[in-house]
Order: structure tokens, then C-alpha cells, then sequence
């Protein structure tokens, strides 16, 4: 009875850890497979941010190509204005000082207008490329960031996997040292109750005899 019970103990033992071991095992799988989901999560994270990006550069470089064409328009208009202006100064007629004198002020005053114009422009257009130019950083820094993310997120849940499968490994050690040890146990109890003092068979012994008499009776007898 104490043989089967213990048995019995073995089996249940071995049985619990298996068990574990087949939870670690899909502990470990689960793990692997949540990590490929947010390493997707974080690809797709970084490609939608990358393409908001380039939509942003896309309409910072219409925005430049507009405000240049713009600008250009801007400056044929006052061009034109400060010409007509030096026109009508040619044409006019000086009272006291030389007309050279009247003609180079106003075309100096007319030329500063127009560097005043184009510093301005330039300043626009540089602003504008450096915001593209920035666009085209921020992209490269958004692929960077999400493939770091990435590769991360899958490092970490391989990890993760690896110690629940170690703990697998020594789930289904311990189940065989459980059930090598339990068996070992049950056999030697076995073994004790079965070749004991108390189960040992004691056969009488017979006496020798011949014929009808026996030895010891027939050297009574002589």
C-alpha cells in the first residue's frame, strides 16, 4: 500500500511539473509573438510619422517654389516703379543744384529699395530651406528612432522567451530527477517489504527415511 501511494506522489509530482514546463514553453512562444506585434507596431509608427514628415516637406517645398515666384513678381513690380520714378525725375525740371546730383540720389535711394527687397527675399527663401532642410533631418531621425524601437522591442521579448524556456528545461529535468528518484524509492521500499524476516517462507525440513522406517529409528533399533 505505502509502495503505490508513493507511486501515486511520483506521478502527480511529474505530472506538475511537465505541466509547468508546458506553460513556459507557451509562456516563451507568446512572448516571441507579442514582440513581433510591437516591433510591427513600431515600424508602422515610424513610417506613418515619416510620412507626415514628407507631407510636411512636400508643402514647405510648394510654399518656397510660391513665396520665389512671388517674390520675383514683387520685384519686376517695384523694379519697375523705382524706374518710372527716375523717369519722371529725369524729366523734371531743377531749380539750384545740378541735375546729376537730384538723379544719383534718387537711383541710390532706388537701389537701396531694391537690396532692401531682395535681403528680405533671401531671407525667406533661406527660412524656407532650412525648413525642408530640417524635414529631411527629422526623417532620417524618425527612421533611426523606430528602427532602434524596433530591433529593442524584439531583443527584449527574445530575452523574455529565452527565460521562460530555461524555465522549461529545468521543468522537465526536475520532472525526470522527480520521477527517476520517486521510482528508485517505490522499489526499494518494494524490496524491503518483500524480502523481509516476516515474508520469508520457512519450509519444515523432513526427515531422511528408508523404506518404512526412518534412519535415526532403524540405529535406535540396532
Amino acid at each position: 500500500m505505502a509502495t503505490a501511494l508513493m507511486l501515486v506522489g511520483t506521478a502527480v509530482s511529474v505530472k506538475g511539473q511537465l505541466d509547468q514546463a508546458a506553460a513556459a514553453k507557451n509562456a516563451a512562444e507568446a512572448a516571441e509573438a507579442q514582440g513581433r506585434y510591437n516591433a510591427q507596431v513600431a515600424t508602422n509608427n515610424m513610417v506613418a510619422q515619416q510620412n507626415d514628415i514628407a507631407f510636411q516637406q512636400s508643402a514647405s517645398q510648394l510654399e518656397k517654389n510660391t513665396m520665389m515666384q512671388q517674390s520675383l513678381v514683387a520685384r519686376k513690380n517695384l523694379s519697375q516703379k523705382l524706374t518710372g520714378e527716375l523717369g519722371k525725375i529725369r524729366n523734371r525740371p531743377t531749380f539750384g543744384g545740378s541735375f546729376t546730383d537730384v538723379f544719383k540720389a534718387a537711383e541710390t535711394q532706388a537701389n537701396t529699395q531694391l537690396a532692401e527687397f531682395d535681403f528680405d527675399a533671401s531671407q525667406k527663401t533661406y527660412e524656407g530651406f532650412k525648413q525642408y532642410q530640417d524635414s529631411g533631418r527629422q526623417m532620417g531621425l524618425a527612421y533611426s528612432l523606430g528602427m532602434a524601437d524596433r530591433d529593442l522591442t524584439l531583443a527584449s521579448a527574445a530575452n523574455q522567451a529565452f527565460q521562460f524556456r530555461q524555465q522549461a528545461s529545468q521543468a522537465k529535468l526536475g520532472a525526470v530527477a522527480t520521477g527517476l528518484s520517486g521510482f528508485a524509492g517505490a522499489a526499494e521500499q518494494s524490496n524491503n517489504f518483500g524480502m523481509g524476516p516476516m515474508f520469508q517462507s520457512k519450509t519444515p525440513k523432513k526427515t531422511p527415511t528408508v523404506g518404512n522406517y526412518s534412519t535415526l529409528g532403524r540405529k535406535a533399533y540396532r
